[in-house]
Parts: C-alpha cells; sequence; structure tokens
C-alpha cells in the first residue's frame, strides 16, 4: 500500500514539473502572428486587387491555426506538452543549407542553385543512393520549367550572374 501512495506521490511531483515548464507552442504562436501580419501588411501593397485574394487567404489560415494552437497550449492537450530537442542540431545545420541556397539563388539563379541544393540536402538528409539523388536533382528543375516558363510563362530567379 505503501509503494502506491509513493508511486502516485512521484506522479504528482512529475506533473507539478510538467506545469511550471515553458511551452514552447508560445514561440510558434508568436512567430506565426508576426508572419502573418507581416504578410498581410505587404500583401496590401500589390496593385491589382483579385491578386490580394489567395495571401490574405493564407494570412487568415496561419491566424486561425495559430491561434487553434495558442488555445490547446493554454487549455488544452499540449498544456503540458514535453519538447525534446534532440533534433535541433540537425534542423540547425539543413537551415544552414537552406541559408546558403538561398545565396546560391541570388547569385547563379534557380536552376543552377536548385540541383546543388537538391544533392547537399539530400545527402544532409541520409540518402546515399547517387544515381536517385541526380535523378530528383535534375528532374525536379526541368518540370518547374516546364509548368512555370513554359505554361504559366512565370519568370524564375536568374541570379546576378545571368
Amino acid at each position: 500500500m505503501e509503494s502506491k501512495e509513493i508511486k502516485n506521490e512521484n506522479r504528482e511531483v512529475k506533473s507539478e514539473e510538467k506545469r511550471t515548464g515553458f511551452n514552447y507552442n508560445f514561440i510558434s504562436v508568436a512567430i506565426l502572428y508576426i508572419w502573418a501580419l507581416a504578410f498581410i501588411f505587404e500583401t496590401g501593397k500589390i496593385e491589382e486587387p483579385d491578386s490580394r485574394i489567395f495571401p490574405y487567404a493564407v494570412s487568415a489560415f496561419a491566424i486561425f491555426l495559430a491561434t487553434i494552437l495558442l488555445l490547446s497550449s493554454i487549455f488544452g492537450k499540449r498544456r503540458y506538452e514535453e519538447f525534446d530537442f534532440s533534433g535541433t542540431g540537425k534542423a540547425v545545420k539543413y537551415g544552414i543549407i537552406l541559408v546558403g541556397y538561398v545565396i546560391l539563388v541570388a547569385l547563379f539563379g534557380f536552376y543552377i542553385a536548385t540541383p546543388i541544393y537538391m544533392m547537399v540536402g539530400m545527402y544532409s538528409l541520409g540518402q546515399r543512393k547517387i544515381p536517385l539523388m541526380v535523378a530528383v536533382s535534375v528532374i525536379t528543375p526541368v518540370i518547374v520549367y516546364v509548368f512555370f516558363q513554359v505554361l504559366l510563362k512565370l519568370q524564375i530567379p536568374k541570379g546576378m550572374f545571368f
């Protein structure tokens, strides 16, 4: 009987520890709200009124989802959610690769930067089959070219050197 009481006490202490910890969902909510509001502000600068509909809808949806996350973090099951940051190093590494991709696109354009980014990205995520990596890295820009430049007649970033 005494061991059951000790186990119950330990559970109460652990649940009390959870209540005092910081809920990192609040950071996500703040980032989503800031992004959505900035997106709404920038969308207002688009001259064509019909072109503003989709960005406004995306912003409204982001605010809606952020509000659901906020409410579930305050009142729902996410209130005592525990977070595991074991993959943070991998996420930071991939974030650096993504920043490198943005720089490559600005310098060399989409069609040169994308295959490089995809090869590096797939390798960093654990893909080791070279034929698959090459195929995906070559086929993706070709599909983008056909769909966006040929069919939709949209400009793809060419970079400073091209």
